[in-house]
């Protein structure tokens, strides 16, 4: 089944809080990912610095992610990916990160966006 890039022009990204298997700002990122990648990312910007951020904690390059999204990973083909490649230590500074360290951001996020 084809994963359908959510237009960004009409509709918010998923927030950065949700948790896409154990990973906070995964769900995010794949949605702003396929958006660029089809052209309706709107305003969003993919690789933004919470998303380089997140993924160097990660230990997961742009480049693989771009491949996966391009590739027509879903939701859970991501979940599997990271689960296979991030270890628990990197998966918790990510998560830290971006819950923790990013929190007021994501407090902005959600506010503009209509989660506040």
């Amino acid at each position: 089944m084809a994963v359908t890039a959510t237009n960004l022009t009409r509709i918010a990204p998923r927030s950065g809080r949700e948790t896409l298997g154990r990973y906070a700002w995964l769900a995010r990122l794949a949605d702003k990912v396929r958006a660029e990648q089809a052209g309706t990312q709107g305003e969003y910007i993919a690789y933004c610095g919470l998303s380089q951020g997140f993924l160097t904690r990660a230990g997961i390059t742009e480049d693989d992610f771009d491949i996966l999204v391009r590739n027509g990973s879903s939701d859970a083909d991501l979940v599997r990916y990271f689960d296979g490649h991030v270890d628990d230590a990197h998966r918790e500074a990510a998560n830290a990160y971006v819950l923790d360290d990013m929190k007021s951001h994501l407090d902005e996020q959600d506010a503009e966006e209509g989660r506040g």
